[in-house]
């Protein structure tokens, strides 16, 4: 039998590790201009770089939305991805229980993450947060989800599903069908709208091709089948129906559609909080000058942003750009192989709103839509700054797509933007400094880089080991690649 991986077991550990701590990264860098425009960006860190990690640079700006002890933190993007992480865990059989991951964002929105000390639904979105006030959502997320989006009159399509999607691409990516039926159960209890279930979706898929080998060849990856179900038009139908779910489509067979029967296994047990922040609490006073929060709780906002250095634009920040490196050739056709793979969701699903104009079909202006951001003709095609639309899920999944199919620069000018670690170190500070929903757009894009490259050899070091929390993740993570390379080894005997 051929192997499910063309990847040694020390290479896919190597790249879960990235993907996840990509993730966490790209979400914490980019806080620094999450909701600004490019304009108040580059008035405030100039082309930068912003102090991150372990490295120097302009410190972040201090507003309502962001302080000093947020530095080198990730924000709800991360911990919605950890919430799947630990349910998935929890399961251990590859599949994602939506009510399980139901239970366990109610409980976040309203506990945190009692072993990280994180405040309850952080950064909470208008989508996910209307969404989890509905009685019904830990019984039927999918009708929840559905019945907001309705209510909003079908057309809101925001990316808080493709900002927790790096992990799902990781669990069982050796079987896409899985990966795809995870996808959508993590996206749906949520997002109804299809455009934001296919931005989950696709990135998830991608990151599963990537640890089988994927993006190296391209003539090797066009002789390769993914997902063998894709040629059997009864699996599309399956798809396509699982998209109706919690709607009002096929009347009560679709409004109440059947979730897993409750087991031992699946079923939510609530977190002991106070044993878990008097453990945090004992952890912070033994730390020497105790926890980084710790050091900056109640300072006077007087304080704010003072002896901020002036902004000096660097004469030559030492890369090419996101734009001019070019595409990676291979990686280029793998991405354009998932979404070619896929399209058919949107395009032939009946999950949507009356057309928008005489004559004009909603769904195929959707794909259009979809492909004109995943392959943009330069970044500023994407308009990330735009205030109208910052949390536009194609938006997200498009940088994402865009940055992890760039060239590595052949001949950036300083060793910071040398190999894989200056490709992402380059494009995380490129995308941050356009403004928008920064923290969502690089979290999307890190967890992709961090499935093509890995992390020892795939991100600056000092931003990575950087972070708060950095022990906590690596054993997280650690334990949950352990329990996935398990299950791979069992699969490729």
């Amino acid at each position: 039998m051929a192997p499910l991986s063309t990847l040694t077991n020390a290479q896919l550990r190597d790249r879960i590790r990235g993907c996840i701590f990509g993730c966490a990264v790209g979400d914490a860098y980019g806080l620094a201009t999450e909701f600004m425009t490019k304009r108040t960006a580059v008035r405030l860190y100039g082309n930068g770089p912003i102090a991150f990690g372990r490295e120097p640079g302009y410190p972040v700006w201090e507003d309502d939305h962001r302080h000093i002890e947020d530095r080198n933190d990730f924000t709800d993007d991360t911990d919605q991805m950890l919430l799947i992480l630990q349910s998935l865990n929890q399961t251990g059989d590859g599949r994602l229980n939506p009510i399980n991951l139901a239970c366990r964002l109610r409980e976040w929105y309203h506990h945190g993450i009692p072993e990280l000390g994180t405040d309850p639904g952080r950064g909470l979105g208008f989508t996910v947060g209307a969404v989890m006030d509905k009685n019904i959502f830990t019984t039927n997320p999918f009708r929840a989800a559905f019945e907001v989006w309705d209510q909003a009159g079908r057309n809101l399509a925001p990316n808080g599903a493709v900002m927790r999607t790096a992990v799902i691409g990781l669990e069982s990516f050796w079987d896409e069908s899985r990966v795809v039926e995870n996808a959508m159960a993590a996206a749906k209890i949520t997002h109804a709208d299809p455009r934001s279930v296919m931005s989950a979706l696709i990135a998830s898929v991608l990151i599963s091709r990537l640890l089988r080998g994927g993006g190296a060849d391209a003539a090797i990856d066009s002789q390769r089948i993914w997902n063998a179900r894709l040629s059997d038009p009864a699996y599309e139908q399956e798809l396509l129906a699982y998209l109706q779910r919690g709607t009002n489509l096929r009347g009560e067979q679709s409004l109440n559609p059947p979730y897993d029967p409750l087991t031992p296994a699946n079923r939510f047990e609530p977190k002991d909080y106070d044993a878990l922040k008097l453990a945090l609490k004992e952890e912070e006073e033994a730390e020497a000058g105790g926890s980084h929060r710790a050091q900056f709780k109640d300072r006077d906002p007087r304080d704010w942003n003072k002896d901020r250095p002036e902004v000096i634009l660097r004469p030559e920040i030492g890369w090419a750009g996101v734009d001019q490196v070019g595409e990676d050739a291979a990686m280029g056709a793998l991405a354009r192989s998932v979404v070619s793979d896929y399209l058919f969701l949107v395009i032939r699903t009946d999950v949507a709103p009356a057309s928008t104009q005489a004559g004009e079909v909603v769904q195929q202006k959707w794909a259009q839509d979809l492909q004109a951001h995943c392959f943009p003709q330069n970044i500023d095609q994407l308009a990330l700054g735009n205030g109208a639309h910052l949390g536009y899920a194609l938006k997200c999944v498009g940088v994402a797509y865009y940055g992890v199919t760039r060239r590595i620069d052949p001949s950036p000018t300083t060793l910071e933007y040398v190999g894989p670690v200056g490709l992402f170190r380059g494009l995380v500070e490129e995308v941050t400094l356009a403004g928008g929903d920064a923290d969502t757009n690089c979290a999307a894009m890190g967890s992709l880089l961090g499935a093509r490259f890995g992390l020892e050899s795939g991100m600056p070091e000092g931003w990575w080991k950087g972070m708060q929390h950095v022990s906590w993740l690596q054993k997280t993570i650690d334990q949950f690649a352990d329990r996935v390379l398990a299950s791979y080894d069992a699969q490729n005997q």
